[in-house]
């Protein structure tokens, strides 16, 4: 069972720290970037019996060097707890708070499924703490959207191997991916779904194993400021003997001025993911 516990946790602050993002209204003409602070927050057993809390507090800095070119660099701290006296790291692919792709196009963009990779370790009090992976994603629109054809956007990601492998914050290994997001603008509504594929590190302390992340949903722009969206997002199993994640999220933003408040809330609905997760950040655009 602690196998299975494990691998259920490796994905879980990645799907808590995916925090997104969304405003039509906001040219990228000017600006070079953005930057926020974020909480996030998830509590589920996973299949285990063993109820397991995580919370994450990223740093988000965003770079748009050109109108299709996005940079995002992720420093998050994060804490894990739970009552078996054993503690499993997390974070497998997140895509960030993924702003800059987007706005590049002249909208906040919602990101993909979220952080870095992550394995697991035993410990000895239950909880630990401490400097998160570093993850740093790179996306590039080789097609804008048109009247018909929507935006495309290949994207590759690195995980930095910054997370305590002895506290079982991280599995001490570099992980990399690459993939693919697609949006159309519909009149207010707006389609997206992404799928990139991770491969992981091996790890001495887990079976981890390459894995595909996905997320497909529907948006919407209420207001020039106010944008919601709702959408499923999973991946296959990333790790030997783990279920595969999937949830549904609502999320939305509020823009003001040069600032965006961002929040979500998401249930699990499967065995591998949290019961309930919940996160707010704040951004600025420079």
């Amino acid at each position: 069972m602690l196998p299975l516990f494990f691998a259920c946790a490796l994905l879980c602050l990645s799907w808590t720290a995916a925090l997104a993002s969304e405003r039509r209204d906001v040219s990228v003409e000017g600006r070079w970037g953005a930057v926020g602070l974020g909480v996030d927050f998830a509590t589920g057993d996973y299949g285990s019996g063993t109820r397991t809390d995580f919370i994450s507090v990223p740093l988000i800095v965003d770079l748009y060097p050109t109108e299709r070119l996005d940079l995002e660099l992720v420093i998050p701290w994060v804490y894990q707890t739970n009552g078996d006296n054993a503690y499993g790291t997390v974070m497998p692919y997140r895509q960030g708070y993924a702003r800059g792709a987007a706005t590049a196009a002249g909208t906040r963009f919602q990101a993909g499924a979220g952080g870095n990779s992550g394995s697991t370790a035993g410990g000895s009090t239950g909880s630990a703490n401490g400097l998160g992976d570093i993850t740093l994603t790179a996306g590039y629109i080789i097609i804008p959207e048109g009247t018909v054809a929507p935006r495309v956007r290949p994207l590759l990601y690195l995980k930095f191997p910054t997370a305590d492998e002895d506290k079982g914050l991280g599995t001490g290994k570099f992980d990399a991916g690459g993939g693919l997001s697609l949006d159309k603008w519909l009149g207010d509504w707006r389609p997206f779904g992404e799928a990139v594929w991770i491969v992981q590190g091996s790890s001495d302390l887990y079976a981890t194993k390459d894995y595909l992340s996905y997320e497909a949903g529907l948006g919407r722009q209420f207001t020039p400021s106010l944008y919601a969206a709702i959408l499923g997002r999973g991946a296959t199993a990333p790790a030997e003997d783990s279920d595969a994640p999937f949830e549904g999220r609502l999320k939305g933003v509020y823009a003001f001025d040069s600032m965006a408040l961002e929040g979500y809330v998401a249930a699990g609905l499967s065995d591998a993911s949290p019961d309930f997760a919940a996160g707010l950040a704040v951004f600025y655009d420079f």
